[in-house]
């Protein structure tokens, strides 16, 4: 067997962590929280739904949590349904898992003119192109999209210690300004708490108003599954990662709900869509212009500095997912080995970032309705990694000899999964995909299916033992050794 490529041990506690909640709190915690309180009918239901969604997630988590100290590799749920599956369905998570991390960092990089678009008005709208299925293409965004993207791209050429820094220093400036922008709305006098009746019952009940904030929130704390993927890069004890895992999906939770209520609660939140801006339209930004009512510019600047915070760490967290699952997948050979190269000097998987680079500089010439149906489909990506990592939690959880995990939590997590999965793919859900969703889910799986028939035999070649090799870095039996994993 040729020599297999590792990755360095050069990421701390404080940088996965900041991985993880980078990549769940998102550009639309910012601009969706009166949307989401209308959609549930009131603000308690909207707590209620936030909470709740939390602790759903923080179940899936924990079975991450049991898994990562087992199998301490590069890849993530790649490497978990390869363990308790086999080859193929590896494959089927991988490929669903990495459309997902590469259009969400394609995503986060076309909100960057949306944000540019309030602050600084017009600036990049210059150069129209076309109008892609109602939305507006412009020269001047796309050249901002491809720069930030180019320039986290980079970031992760150059070493991962490095990205784990600015990934810290990015995060905590978004909590201290979310931090700063609800403390100083309350402190100013300038809100009420009467603002927010009714609390719900506002043209839904309160379960179904709690229901319809349920199916938005695995969407919402997509980026916590990207911690394993670093995993053959932690310089620290791998069982630190449950308490990662749980704070940053407790702290999405509660930013998610933070900003919400501090944009109800400035003046009667069903009034908020009524609201017209100096030139008599529609106010479009509604937590910015709240925040501003209380605070003043210094509001709307805090408010501005932590979506901008969102957005890098969006790009800078799924572009270093995206690139351990593509070298992951490369090494395996279930994808062409020469994604699992790595650069002489920085030792990064640098063919990866480049061409996931290169995917995403093709993403914002298509706008951001089409990338929409794309992203509502890559949460049929996510939920499906999701339940294959708790399927592997259950069957390990089974015959593990040391039973502090139980398998009844790990099948907890699969149900879910499995619920989650349900939401977006059934009829009668309030939450699923649309028409055009549906078409891009097909055409990916197509896609799938063919590169990996195309490659079936290739990957036959590959005997059992080296093949665990080359995914797990031992051989399965060795897994659930009574050698210590947790150093």
């Amino acid at each position: 067997m040729e020599e297999k490529n590792s990755l360095n041990k050069q990421m701390n506690p404080g940088a996965v962590w900041a991985l993880a909640v980078g990549a769940i709190i998102g550009w639309g915690c910012f601009i969706q929280g009166a949307e989401w309180t209308r959609q549930a009918g009131g603000p308690l239901a909207l707590i209620i739904g936030f909470l709740l969604g939390g602790v759903l997630m923080v179940v899936i988590g924990l079975c991450y949590a049991y898994l990562i100290p087992k199998i301490r590799v590069a890849g993530g749920e790649f490497a978990y349904t390869y363990y308790s599956f086999g080859r193929f369905p590896a494959f089927v998570c991988g490929w669903m898992m990495l459309l997902g991390y590469v259009t969400l960092a394609a995503m986060n990089a076309t909100a960057i003119p949306v944000l540019a678009s309030y602050i600084l008005p017009g600036v990049f709208k210059f150069g129209y192109l076309y109008n892609m299925a109602g939305y507006d293409v412009y020269l001047g965004e796309v050249l901002l999209s491809v720069f930030f993207l180019a320039l986290f791209a980079f970031l992760n050429y150059v070493g991962i210690k490095r990205t784990g820094r600015v990934q810290l220093t990015l995060a905590i400036l978004l909590c201290v300004s979310v931090a700063l922008a609800v403390i100083g709305s309350f402190v100013t006098g300038k809100t009420d708490f009467s603002n927010l009746q009714p609390a719900y019952g506002a043209g839904k009940g309160l379960v179904p108003g709690i229901l319809s904030i349920l199916v938005v929130t695995p969407y919402c704390f997509v980026g916590f599954d990207t911690i394993p993927q670093a995993a053959e890069e932690y310089n620290f004890a791998h069982s630190k990662v449950k308490r990662l895992i749980v704070s940053a999906i407790i702290i999405g939770a509660l930013i998610y709900i933070a900003m919400a209520i501090i944009t109800d609660v400035v003046i009667p939140w069903q009034t908020l869509f009524g609201l017209k801006d100096a030139d008599g339209e529609p106010v479009k930004w509604l937590t910015g212009a709240m925040l501003d009512k209380t605070m003043g510019r210094a509001g709307t600047t805090f408010v501005s500095v932590a979506v901008l915070m969102a957005i890098f760490t969006g790009i800078n967290g799924f572009y270093l997912a995206a690139s351990r699952l593509l070298f992951s997948m490369g090494r395996s050979q279930m994808l062409p080995k020469v994604f699992a190269g790595l650069n002489e000097k920085y030792h990064t998987p640098h063919i990866a970032v480049i061409f996931i680079m290169m995917i995403c500089f093709i993403c914002p010439f298509f706008g951001r309705n089409v990338l929409g149906w794309v992203i509502d489909m890559c949460s049929v990506g996510t939920a499906i990694g999701y339940c294959f990592t708790c399927l592997s939690a259950y069957k390990m959880a089974c015959k593990d000899p040391d039973k502090t995990f139980k398998p009844a939590m790990a099948m907890a997590g699969a149900i879910i999964s499995a619920f989650i999965l349900a939401l977006l793919l059934l009829p009668f859900s309030p939450a699923q995909m649309s028409v055009q969703s549906f078409v891009a889910l097909g055409i990916w799986v197509v896609m799938g299916l063919v590169f990996f028939f195309a490659k079936k035999n290739d990957i036959k070649k590959v005997p059992d033992e080296e093949m665990d090799i080359l995914v797990l870095n031992e051989p399965k039996n060795a897994i659930l050794s009574v050698k210590a994993k947790d150093s």
